[in-house]
């Protein structure tokens, strides 16, 4: 049964610091991975095809390669599900490490298809394949979206480490760094947050990079508050699991003062009941459905602007 009940109070008003953190949009909505219900996760076809739907915010994934670009992949390795090798053939479990392959070697998978009968293909039925695509630097993102002419979108970036794999990828702050750099040159700090399930990274953005916004991502955390956790670490914008919000979590976040923008909503029933709830945005594999939801309840659309990759 779904957890959460239609009665609680309206949102509370916050501060105006974190309106701007999510955008100038009232309701963040945030194309995961691009776009992946419709076309290839984490490609510029993927986000081309996001920003022509609409979105307030392309959410995405990074890592960073051997010889130091950061790229778009969700992985920290290769994912066997949607990468071929230059031969046309899908590389086998386990992938290459991202980071233990400079960026020219990177480029010559192809990841704009889904591996047939793979339960991954099988999630996603929908998705239009884009043979040929590649891992794209995050810099080809932020050039796609200045040739789309969007002023507004702004950008979820996810770092992809783990304290429990710390061999696979760059250290927290170094990485951190990377991503920092990268944001800046683009001139894009101030529409740019970073996210992580790792919060060491967030630490270190808040430390150097005061002006780009960060999210805290948690998932299964049994026993303890994750609205308490996340305020008591400095966070002030809490991106749960869909399925772990519930009435108390809900109620115990706006008393702290979060935003909230939970992952991965994309049923029509749960993005209804999440609107009903005054959630601050949702991530979604469909934008398409919640532009649906939003339409029907008179609310502020996000301007498609469209682009092809």
């Amino acid at each position: 049964m779904w957890p959460l009940y239609r009665n609680l109070p309206l949102r509370f008003l916050t501060a105006l610091a974190l309106g701007h953190a999510l955008g100038a949009h009232a309701f963040d909505l945030q194309g995961h991975r691009g776009a992946r219900g419709t076309a290839p996760e984490n490609t510029l076809t993927g986000f081309a095809a996001a920003l022509t739907m609409g979105v307030a915010t392309l959410e995405l994934d990074t890592g960073v390669t051997r010889d130091g670009v950061v790229v778009i992949h969700h992985d920290r390795r290769l994912n066997p599900d949607i990468a071929r090798g230059p031969d046309g053939r899908w590389i086998e479990a386990p992938g290459p490490l991202i980071h233990e392959l400079d960026y020219a070697d990177l480029r010559r998978y192809d990841v704009g298809h889904l591996r047939p009968g793979s339960e991954y293909a099988a999630r996603f039925p929908a998705q239009s394949p884009a043979d040929g695509a590649r891992i794209p630097r995050l810099a080809e993102l932020f050039a796609l979206v200045r040739k789309a002419g969007n002023q507004h979108v702004r950008f979820n970036i996810e770092t992809k480490i783990s304290p429990a794999a710390p061999a696979e990828t760059l250290p927290p702050e170094a990485f951190a760094r990377a991503l920092i750099a990268e944001i800046r040159a683009a001139g894009l700090a101030e529409r740019s947050a970073v996210q992580s399930f790792d919060w060491r990274t967030l630490y270190v953005v808040e430390r150097e990079a005061a002006e780009i916004a960060t999210v805290y991502l948690t998932g299964r955390r049994r026993g303890a508050s994750q609205p308490q956790a996340v305020h008591a670490a400095g966070g002030r914008i809490w991106s749960p699991n869909y399925e772990e919000l519930d009435s108390v979590s809900l109620a115990e976040a706006r008393k702290l003062g979060l935003k909230i923008v939970p992952w991965t909503v994309n049923e029509p029933g749960f993005i209804e009941r999440l609107l009903a709830l005054n959630v601050d945005g949702v991530i979604t594999d469909y934008p398409e459905r919640v532009r649906a939801e939003l339409q029907r309840r008179g609310m502020p659309l996000p301007v498609p602007t469209p682009v092809e990759p």
